[in-house]
């Protein structure tokens, strides 16, 4: 059974990344470990938040139950953490054995954002057990019929992350469409990488896409997502490598506003 972790903070957002996830998942047995970072042990009113929290909960259960159905291949098991929010997340995904983590990419405008403020980027570099997967705004669902992932090929795609995809790509029946940019630096081991990847989706991959280096990459990848009806854009978190690049130049900040599509970033992990 696929255990999904989904933070909440009972924002439309958060609910939506619930929601998503329910009908993308519905053809699979999934335990939903819904997570309310309520505060911390020791606050002055956290007896209080506790008693939110719970209520908070119940109510986006039943909204769930409500728009998708009772689905008997989901559980949905309510969590309220007294914690921080990235440590608490983290250690219980560890625990819990997480095979992925859905997260809405705006949180309410009164509480630190759980994506793509402090809390988002610090998921993202120190969640390393399971792929986290973005949900953008409050999107209509969609089947999703092309999944893009991009890579330079500097590292090897580990065994991990291409189940992964292949679970993804089996789940959706969708095509996979790699995209590189031409950076001119693929060696003789990134061209291996790259074989290596093409192979194992050999009998659904599509036809590669390469972009040359443009000064405005955020563009370059939104306009690639929208002329290729791209629905699902994916990529590995290498710390020290193509994504960091990513984040230090504060594209994934300007893809939080303007990526209309999930975003499902996989862990770097080794072979």
């Amino acid at each position: 059974m696929l255990q999904i972790l989904v933070p909440t903070d009972f924002s439309n957002n958060s609910y939506n990344a619930l929601f998503y996830a329910a009908q993308l998942f519905k053809e699979e047995k999934c335990n939903f470990h819904i997570v309310n970072v309520c505060g911390n042990e020791g606050d002055s009113k956290i007896e209080e938040a506790k008693i939110e929290s719970a209520q908070g909960l119940d109510s986006i259960c039943h909204r769930l139950i409500r728009d998708v159905g009772n689905n008997k291949k989901h559980q949905l098991k309510k969590v309220s953490l007294c914690s921080s929010v990235t440590k608490g997340i983290c250690d219980y995904a560890e625990k819990h054995k997480v095979g992925l983590m859905v997260i809405g990419n705006k949180a309410k405008e009164e509480v630190k954002h759980i994506l793509f403020g402090t809390n988002a980027m610090q998921l993202v570099r120190e969640v390393t057990t399971c792929p986290i997967l973005i949900v953008p705004l409050e999107i209509d669902f969609k089947k999703v019929e092309k999944i893009a992932f991009i890579s330079n090929y500097a590292n090897p795609i580990s065994k991990e992350n291409i189940h992964t995809l292949q679970f993804f790509q089996t789940v959706t029946q969708s095509a996979m469409v790699p995209m590189s940019i031409d950076d001119g630096k693929l060696d003789k081991d990134g061209l291996e990488n790259k074989n290596s990847f093409f192979k194992a989706f050999s009998k659904i991959i599509s036809k590669e896409v390469v972009l040359p280096v443009f000064e405005d990459k955020t563009k370059t990848i939104l306009e690639f997502v929208d002329l290729w009806s791209i629905d699902m854009l994916c990529m590995v978190y290498y710390p020290h490598h193509f994504f960091l690049e990513f984040i230090g130049n504060g594209i994934i900040k300007e893809l939080n506003t303007k990526l209309s599509v999930p975003f499902l970033i996989l862990p770097n992990r080794a072979n």
